[in-house]
């Protein structure tokens, strides 16, 4: 006679992700400086881009504010556990506070990457995104499957760029290289 009772369900912490860290600015030394700052806390660069398409401000955004004239990303060495989001976010508005003395424009937006999914923190609440803590929101903006990434309809402009799908695709396999070793 077959067991028939049901496999018991077990709660297992995924693997770290990588994380990662979107800079839209105007002033060079600012982005430096920034990018000095955030190695000394988290970790090392692992891959930095190249100067990539502006980051686009959504609507409500473009009303009290424009964009800034350059975005990068970075992608640090040290992984992350998802639910450290949270505590990045508000060090990247606490940092954003300070440096935006210099560069008004400054805009931090941190995420991580997974195998199947790229998430970035959000501080405004909408439909698509999902509450943490804290004032803190996740939003998935990539999803992979059948051998890419697809980005998802509710996703930030600056997403939909070739650049970036090309930054994310090339860390993704960074990672799943990787995600077993130390």
């Amino acid at each position: 006679m077959a067991n028939n009772s049901p496999t018991p369900e077990i709660l297992e912490r995924p693997l770290g992700a990588s994380f990662f860290l979107i800079l839209s600015y105007q002033e060079e030394k600012v982005y430096f400086e920034v990018k000095n700052q955030w190695e000394k806390k988290y970790s090392k660069v692992s891959y930095e881009s190249i100067p990539l398409p502006k980051w686009e401000l959504d609507p409500t955004e473009k009303l009290q504010s424009i964009s800034a004239k350059f975005t990068r990303i970075l992608s640090f060495r040290r992984r992350i556990h998802r639910e450290e989001l949270v505590e990045i976010k508000k060090d990247c508005i606490e940092a954003q506070n300070v440096w935006r003395k210099e560069d008004p424009l400054l805009r931090l937006v941190p995420g991580y990457l997974t195998s199947h999914n790229v998430v970035i923190a959000q501080s405004k609440d909408d439909f698509h995104r999902i509450y943490l803590y804290q004032g803190v929101f996740s939003e998935i903006v990539y999803v992979y499957h059948s051998g890419k990434f697809s980005v998802l309809d509710t996703a930030p402009l600056f997403f939909k760029n070739q650049e970036a799908i090309y930054f994310f695709h090339n860390l993704r396999e960074s990672y799943e290289y990787n995600k077993f070793k130390d």
